[in-house]
């Protein structure tokens, strides 16, 4: 039954994005995409209400700090909550704007570990999705509007990279691919902020695994692999793929497209610096209707997006908002990393501090696999009877379900 639900639960939230790719790409039309999200939107929440079951706190600090940061967020729900129709269809259907302030409820999902054995396979399916997509419709991860939704759908494949050790050698390979495709994909677009939490993954689950002593074999030929992709972007053989590669990254790597716009955020906020303008706080940021790299983004007059997840926090709740958040965030990747005695554990950590950077990027608070991993993520640091497991303790565990 939980597999059931945990297979439930992937499918319905990786399918949400791309309905809205396929009504950009005009195969469906507005009215089906709504329908479709509301049809997926069922069996997520009947499924995520099924799977949030652990609600006993283990950490005083948690529950205090945790309890502040939910006071608050409803505060700057209440603060910017509309009924008007098209208010609740956007609270549904826009990633950026509701539901962030529902997924930190992720912290009280169900932390058995054979729970997290089913949701790693749901995740390397999800995987093998694009992986699918990608070897028989390359165009779709090969454009910009396209490839960041299907490449949304595989960053929690970072994820068993870290957790490595307690997988199949197959299983590691596959999504080691998996990623290896989508950072050559994100260079080639110049989609610099992807770039970087995908490659801080890789580079993580390295150190991770070879301090750990993992077994997986591709971690032990990583300096290999490094040194034939150094050979390839120095080697003149390979001129001519190279400069097709990073022609658009090396145009865009020193490229400031936001302070104009940070400065405009900063300009309109400055007397609401402190508690933000609610969930549908918006600055003014007057924008020409503009093509990028052949994608049409419309004319815009008042914005609800600044690109940043540390901007977006401040913009609905102001520097308070931010301040809890990190007070929540902060200390479970620490415990996390440097306080537990598996690897599971510690890759939970990893994955909460890479959230943090990518924050300073882009890193946006959406409704998404990747950031719901996230926040499950941290009710896992804050639990020490998981924190004191030993790696043979939790792989025994693993073992119920035939996972190694």
């Amino acid at each position: 039954m939980t597999e059931k639900r945990i297979a439930l639960f992937v499918i319905s939230i990786s399918s949400i994005p791309v309905w809205g790719l396929l009504n950009m790409m005009g195969i469906i039309g507005g009215k089906m995409q709504t329908a479709l999200v509301f049809l997926s939107l069922i069996p997520f929440i009947y499924s995520s209400v099924k799977l949030l079951i652990d609600y006993k706190f283990e950490s005083s600090y948690f529950k205090f700090v945790f309890t502040l940061f939910i006071i608050y967020q409803l505060i700057i729900v209440v603060r910017g909550f509309s009924l008007s129709y098209k208010d609740i269809k956007d609270y549904l259907q826009t990633y950026y704007i509701f539901w962030p302030f529902i997924i930190p409820l992720f912290i009280f999902f169900n932390k058995d570990i054979p729970t997290f054995g089913f949701l790693f396979k749901w995740i390397y399916y999800s995987g093998i999705f694009f992986l699918v997509i990608s070897l028989f419709f390359p165009f779709l991860i090969l454009t910009r509007s396209t490839a960041e939704t299907f490449i949304a759908i595989i960053i929690p494949c970072g994820f068993l990279l870290l957790n490595a050790t307690y997988l199949r050698t197959r299983k590691v390979n596959i999504s080691f691919l998996i990623i290896s495709i989508s950072i050559i994909a994100l260079t080639y677009l110049a989609r610099r902020s992807s770039v970087v939490t995908l490659v801080g993954f890789v580079i993580s689950s390295y150190f991770l695994n070879l301090i750990n002593k993992s077994n997986a074999k591709i971690f032990r030929y990583f300096p290999l692999i490094i040194i034939i992709i150094f050979f390839i972007l120095f080697s003149s053989f390979f001129e001519n793929s190279k400069e097709v590669l990073l022609n658009k990254m090396t145009s865009r790597i020193s490229e400031d497209t936001r302070t104009g716009v940070f400065n405009r955020f900063f300009y309109y906020l400055k007397d609401d610096m402190t508690f933000g303008n609610g969930m549908n706080g918006v600055y003014y940021c007057p924008m020409w209707e503009t093509e990028i790299d052949g994608e049409l983004f419309g004319e815009v007059e008042y914005r609800n997006l600044i690109e940043n997840g540390y901007l977006q926090l401040m913009l609905t709740g102001g520097v308070v908002h931010i301040v809890l958040f990190l007070l929540v965030l902060l200390p479970s990747a620490i415990k996390g990393i440097f306080m537990s005695s598996n690897q599971f554990v510690k890759a939970c950590g990893i994955v909460i501090f890479l959230r943090l950077i990518d924050m300073l990027l882009y890193g946006m608070p959406s409704l998404s696999l990747a950031y719901i991993l996230v926040w499950i993520c941290v009710g896992v640091c804050y639990k020490t009877s998981i924190r004191r497991m030993t790696n043979d303790e939790i792989r025994s565990e693993f073992k119920k379900i035939d996972l190694l």
